[in-house]
């Protein structure tokens, strides 16, 4: 294999699946800017895009990485598109829906990558990210509610139990009193107890 093509991991697949780049480690592009998904603006470092002699610049390159939250994240090279999703098969068939029948480059990152524009994906993915930063925020009084819960949860086990000891004592002492201990009542309920 020629050396720009281990370089870049590349590895050749067919027809519509385009060419997949694996990226160790991702050099920087310090002017790509975006607007985070909060509206403030952000720095975003992208890699290169590879040389003509590796990639054509008629096929569309799309990056694909994780974000902060675990979530997939799909963009398109130039910022045409993009999108978050909660799976990675999801990211991949988005690039590959969004290049058509003539293909796509993927370059799957190790780093975290935000998305810088509209989300075209999943639409659950931003409110869950919500949901996990009000989470994360609130962790220490959830924290403390959690183990007040717990506690109080084992003393109402503990008076539970003590109250079931309490009527197996009773019925063993009825038992006792009744039949001098030489039998015990097969029956759980106490008015199936002989009358004296």
């Amino acid at each position: 294999m020629n050396s720009i093509f281990k370089n870049f991991g590349l590895a050749n697949s067919t027809g519509s699946e385009g060419i997949r780049l694996a990226v160790a480690h991702s050099g920087s592009n310090p002017a790509s800017r975006g607007q985070g998904s909060g509206g403030r603006s952000t720095v975003i470092n992208f890699p290169r895009r590879p040389d003509l002699s590796v990639l054509s610049e008629t096929i569309p390159l799309f990056y694909i990485a994780q974000n902060k939250h675990g979530f997939w994240v799909a963009r398109e090279a130039e910022g045409r598109c993009g999108g978050a999703f909660l799976f990675r098969r999801s990211a991949v068939r988005f690039a590959r829906q969004q290049s058509g029948s003539a293909g796509c480059a993927m370059m799957f990152l190790y780093e975290e990558l935000e998305l810088d524009i509209e989300n075209e994906g999943d639409r659950l993915v931003e409110p869950i990210a919500a949901l996990i930063d009000v989470a994360t925020r609130r962790t220490p009084k959830f924290v403390t509610f959690v183990a007040m819960t717990i506690a109080e949860w084992r003393k109402l086990v503990a008076q539970i139990a003590g109250a079931f000891a309490g009527e197996r004592r009773n019925r063993r002492a009825i038992e006792r009193e009744l039949f001098h201990g030489e039998y015990t009542l097969a029956s759980k309920n106490d008015d199936d107890l002989p009358l004296p």
